[in-house]
């Protein structure tokens, strides 16, 4: 509760007990019009913040909802991948695979074995060609050096 006032005065304006004059009117209405530029330039100066408050408040507003969906749609892919877990069907895609990349690896396997073999066969095809190449050269130049004991090694006369 307040105290009683003792000096009213405080509650009256100071000109009020002075005469009215016309210099005194004029300071006066001087005065409320500084005061009142004053007024209207907080004013706008507060309203000026409120919009740069008001406009920064509805960024942040559209990016933590941005957030806010991209989050939602985030926890639902999760959701989904764990409901695929729980439901054992991953673990069903993924022996899938290993079936089928183990058909692959077998058959990439016998594939290799085949290459070997074949390159096998290959080097001791090449080895006995030339094994006949030398022969073929070697009874070349006996037969050019004038034949001797050509015909008496190999059957002929």
């Amino acid at each position: 509760m307040l105290a009683p006032l003792k000096d009213r005065s405080i509650l009256r304006p100071a000109m009020a007990d002075e005469p009215p004059t016309q210099v005194g009117d004029s300071r006066r209405l001087a005065r409320l019009e500084d005061e009142n530029r004053a007024l209207k330039a907080a004013l706008r100066a507060t309203r000026q913040q409120l919009r740069r408050n008001a406009t920064e408040q509805t960024r942040t507003t559209i990016a933590q909802r941005n957030e806010i969906s991209r989050l939602q749609l985030l926890a639902e892919q999760h959701r989904a991948a764990r409901d695929r877990l729980a439901s054992g069907q991953a673990m069903i895609d993924m022996g899938q695979r290993l079936m089928a990349l183990s058909e692959a690896n077998e058959r990439l396997v016998e594939a290799a074995r085949r290459v070997w073999h074949l390159d096998r066969t290959i080097g001791q095809a090449h080895r006995e060609c030339e094994r006949l190449a030398r022969e073929r050269d070697s009874l070349a130049e006996r037969l050019y050096r004038g034949g001797a004991g050509f015909t008496t090694e190999y059957g002929g006369d």
